[in-house]
């Protein structure tokens, strides 16, 4: 084994823990996080969404991506709830470019979801079919290439937050539409959000006690390093931090870049170490070792 492998520090996997939007806001924190467990070892799992829970059963829907080929597809995943280990995976959708951010809408009795798939140059919403676990009839809704655009609904209108390729995590732009499906068109010329530390979106739009909020990346240092909460004031156009979340425990304490809810349950993601020990002992004699030469 090279030493790439074992200080790949991308190791990506999703976890779970009781909390509700609300009380994210009140107490600006997350509790303890139960992390998924599965015997995969050549890919990793992040970007999840709560499909539905039971006291039984989690299923989600997330990126999944090979370490050797990095090229996302989606799938869907049954977590025991009581072990949280993984019993059943479905492949939701597979293109022959990249493929995340399985973000869920729930519209007129059906699932629909619109995945990031930047390299294809659009935005595309599909209909879940939960008899085969698959994306079917996809429809354009934005003919731009977009990174991880989130949709909230109010009324009979939508609007949508996302950041554009290259810049994917600079800019953040909104854009409204009638329909779900589209056309969406741009609010304005001018960002919503231009910071690299809470422009690029990281789930679901949250509404607190008639309050708007979202959460966005933090990629001012690394991509995905952590979460910042954002309280938003659409009519004024602005927003500003509520709190910051960071990675926690020893694996996957390397970054954290989705939360999302369902009924009292929060789904995270975050990253870490392939090999956590044997990384954190070869950069701890790096480390050692440059102090003693320098």
């Amino acid at each position: 084994m090279n030493i790439g492998r074992l200080l790949y520090d991308q190791n990506w996997n999703i976890g779970f823990c009781g909390l509700t939007p609300e009380e994210l806001i009140k107490n600006k924190a997350l509790p303890t996080v139960r992390w998924m467990k599965h015997p995969y070892r050549d890919r990793w799992f992040a970007d999840p969404y709560i499909l539905k829970a039971s006291e039984e059963e989690i299923v989600v829907f997330v990126e999944e991506c090979p370490i050797e080929a990095p090229k996302g597809i989606l799938c869907e995943l049954h977590i025991d709830r009581k072990s949280m280990r993984l019993k059943e995976r479905y492949i939701l959708l597979e293109l022959d470019t990249h493929l995340s951010y399985p973000a869920i809408i729930e519209y007129e009795g059906k699932t629909y979801v619109y995945p990031e798939n930047g390299a294809s140059g659009q935005l595309n919403i599909y209909e879940y079919d939960e008899a085969t676990h698959r994306l079917i009839n996809p429809v354009c809704i934005l003919n731009k290439a977009v990174a991880d655009a989130t949709i909230m609904r109010d009324g009979n209108s939508f609007t949508l937050i996302a950041t554009r390729f290259p810049e994917t995590q600079k800019d953040a732009f909104l854009y409204e539409s009638k329909s779900l499906f589209g056309p969406f068109m741009p609010v304005t010329d001018k960002p919503f959000q231009d910071s690299l530390s809470c422009s690029r979106p990281g789930g679901n739009w949250l509404h607190v006690y008639g309050a708007l909020y979202r959460p966005a990346q933090n990629c001012s240092e690394v991509y995905g390093g952590s979460l910042k909460v954002m309280y938003v004031d659409l009519i004024k156009g602005n927003e500003q931090v509520v709190c910051e979340l960071i990675p926690q425990g020893f694996r996957n304490n390397l970054g954290l870049h989705t939360i999302n809810f369902n009924n009292g349950l929060c789904v995270i993601d975050g990253c870490g170490y392939h090999y956590p020990i044997i990384a954190r002992v070869i950069n701890w004699l790096r480390k050692l070792k440059h102090n003693i030469i320098g």
